[in-house]
């Protein structure tokens, strides 16, 4: 993200600007003031300049303790973590202080790490302090990169996931979820598809809701999202019309580059940090670089959504499992054309290739 400072009315605003921290969407920026002992918020203009300056907190100070605004971090939910006296304080995204962590040095800065990015440490007057944390800062492909030089692709015979009195034990940090062709064209009314029943089943499954809701419960974890869209160029040059599915996206002027079909439907657009695939066959995996980001971010489990069921979704997990991966199937989470083509898809092949599931089970199973 590049913002425009120079452009940018309002920042003689500052006395001392110090520490400074985008929102986990990029869309707001905070800069604390030392001297004022306060924090402003700014909005994030789509060309980086930044507008409607506003105090987000104010009163960063005391007179029975040491300690001033300075180094500041954004956790993934939002939430702000400034030094201030006695520690570090945390206020929510509405300005509201949630609460303080306290220790017994002068804290100038702070930021997040340890194996999973959920270690708070405070650098202070004479000491380094590690602090357990429930949250972490926004998820970013370099937090998870290392681990795959450890061996977590599937080549290292990994553990399978837990299966304990039916509910599931997945480790987020080798898990990534595929949302797959949750397209305008393939589910939506007024798509190219739309006489197929697609639209009237991904309704009924609920699949696009079920989809955002398990998708922002695993980004929160740390899961990576992988979005993988079918994608042609106008003509669909370079699509073998080789089978009626292929021969039919070409005759409906499918999935076009640019075009209101390509695009995902509206809730489930990628957020800052996810990855997105395309591609121009029924499997995510045929001529894609979908293996490439899952070794280069070490994930081994595959949490694999979309539509159709039995097309996309199934070939998707039969080529995963060939591979050496561990498929998850959420079936609240894919849609076809109607109920039998899903539930023959569901409850038979899938079965052989994949651990079929509902959201609710891998969301509690992330923990």
């Amino acid at each position: 993200m590049f913002v425009s400072f120079r452009s940018t009315p309002g920042l003689n605003l500052f006395d001392q600007p110090n520490g400074l921290c985008f929102s986990p969407d990029e869309k707001l920026l905070y800069v604390n003031d030392t001297v004022q002992a306060l924090i402003r918020v700014f909005d994030v203009n789509s060309d980086g300049s930044l507008s409607n300056a506003r105090v987000f907190a104010s009163g960063i100070k005391s007179e029975l303790e040491s300690g001033l605004p300075d180094g500041m971090k954004c956790d993934q939910h939002g939430n702000i973590w400034v030094t201030a006296p006695g520690g570090v304080w945390v206020y929510s995204p509405r300005g509201e202080l949630l609460g303080k962590v306290r220790v017994p040095e002068l804290v100038a800065n702070l930021t997040w790490g340890g194996p999973d990015f959920r270690t708070l440490y405070l650098t202070s007057t004479h000491s380094v302090y590690a602090i357990p944390t429930r949250v972490g800062p926004r998820h970013e492909p370099y937090m998870s990169g290392k681990r795959a030089a450890g061996g977590a692709g599937p080549s290292s015979s990994p553990t399978s996931p837990v299966l304990t009195e039916g509910e599931m034990r997945l480790d987020p940090q080798r898990c990534a979820m595929i949302i797959q062709d949750l397209q305008n064209d393939v589910i939506m009314d007024g798509g190219a598809f739309a006489e197929s029943g697609a639209p009237g089943h991904a309704r009924q499954q609920h699949v696009v809701e079920n989809v955002r809701r398990l998708a922002e419960a695993a980004r929160a974890r740390g899961v990576a999202i992988i979005h993988v869209w079918f994608v042609v160029e106008p003509g669909a040059p370079g699509v073998t019309l080789n089978a009626p599915l292929f021969e039919g996206l070409v005759d409906s002027k499918a999935m076009v580059r640019g075009s209101w079909g390509a695009a995902p439907v509206s809730g489930l657009e990628p957020r800052p940090g996810d990855f997105v695939v395309e591609k121009m066959r029924m499997s995510a995996w045929e001529g894609t670089r979908l293996e490439t980001i899952l070794k280069a971010t070490g994930r081994d489990m595959i949490i694999n959504t979309g539509a159709w069921t039995n097309m996309s979704v199934e070939h998707t997990a039969r080529t995963g499992a060939d591979k050496g991966y561990f498929m998850i199937v959420p079936e609240d989470c894919c849609s076809t054309m109607n109920s039998d083509w899903h539930n023959a898809s569901i409850n038979f092949a899938m079965q052989n290739v994949a651990v079929v599931t509902r959201a609710d089970t891998v969301i509690r199973a992330l923990g």
